[in-house]
């Protein structure tokens, strides 16, 4: 792919928080030789091994990427009413195009990749991890680029903005990695609680499970989440919209451990459903509750773990009152 340079087409991004903070580190040599070996060996030979070493690198990587910035004064109020002037740092980040007119985010693993173009002396550095750039894909500034181009002047390997995205909630395991998968010894129900009205409120899940996965790579297990979920009808972006949204959902629950998010469909998901009991099943349920209020029996819209526990452990009936 032949990549031109369109200063015309500038994006700016005010007080990117997580972005101004890289910013103040790119004095600090940046270099990527993992990434770099993993690239070159993913093109020798592209295979599930290769890419797998490759998304986990690439993830793991700060990059270079040139960059205006300058710093702008904007009025900030103040708690007692007035108004005054500060220092706020302005990004412009430069933009690639390839012959087709489409707009990439060119990342550089290290200073001798961006020294290859012909332009960079006339730009500073700003320097981004892989979550500030999916972060940026999601704002609106980013809705109009096809992706982004890791060192366009070398590997020249460009990454879809939907790939990029799936990478962020996704982790690849490398093929004949040992994993153990187990029951929870103790039910996190914060985060049980925290999921259950997502996952009863799509159509498409029949069931979930929660287990215990302990991988041979990983110094510590992580939760395993299971869905019996109709893959087709749901499609590509069905099924990232569902496991992106668990994936927010559950975030502030996990209390540091993991989240993988598996379809039972695949060979990996039937097999850790083994002796396995599901923390939500469509079948059984309860969408509503009957509770006394003012002396009268109402019905009342739920989507409440709780009550499905219950159920299930056979201390409640769908038709059972419940007195406030």
């Amino acid at each position: 792919m032949s990549i031109t340079v369109r200063i015309t087409g500038l994006v700016k991004i005010l007080n990117e928080v997580n972005i101004l903070a890289e910013i103040k580190r790119t004095q600090a040599p940046i270099t990527n030789p993992e990434l770099v070996h993993a690239m070159d060996a993913m093109k020798a030979d592209r295979n599930a091994r290769t890419e797998t070493t490759f998304v986990n690198t690439l993830k793991a990587g700060r990059f270079l990427v040139p960059a205006n910035i300058q710093t702008v004064q904007q009025a900030q109020a103040n708690a007692d009413g007035t108004v005054e002037l500060k220092d706020q740092p302005q990004v412009q980040f430069i933009l690639f195009n390839d012959k087709e007119g489409k707009r990439f985010f060119p990342l550089f693993t290290d200073e001798s990749e961006i020294q290859k173009w012909d332009d960079n002396k006339n730009h500073q550095r700003a320097a981004i991890t892989f979550r500030d750039l999916c972060h940026f894909f999601q704002r609106d500034v980013g809705k109009d680029l096809a992706g982004a181009v890791i060192n366009p002047y070398g590997q020249n390997i460009m990454i879809p903005v939907e790939s990029l995205l799936r990478m962020q909630n996704t982790e690849a395991i490398a093929p004949g990695t040992k994993i153990q998968i187990g029951t929870l010894k103790e039910e996190p129900t914060e985060l049980l609680e925290a999921i259950y009205p997502f996952i009863a409120e799509s159509d498409k899940v029949e069931k979930a499970y929660l287990r215990v996965m302990k991988r041979e790579d990983k110094p510590n297990p992580n939760f395993l989440l299971v869905l019996d979920v109709d893959v087709v009808s749901l499609g590509n972006d069905g099924m990232k919209t569902l496991f992106d949204g668990i994936a927010e959902t559950a975030k502030p629950h996990l209390r540091g451990v993991e989240l993988a998010i598996v379809p039972a469909s695949n060979n990996f998901g039937a097999a850790a459903l083994r002796d396995a009991e599901p923390f939500f099943d469509k079948r059984h349920e309860i969408t509503s509750v009957k509770k006394v209020v003012d002396g009268q029996e109402v019905e009342v819209e739920t989507t409440d773990f709780r009550l499905f526990n219950a159920y299930k452990n056979g201390t409640l009936t769908a038709s059972s009152p419940e007195s406030e």
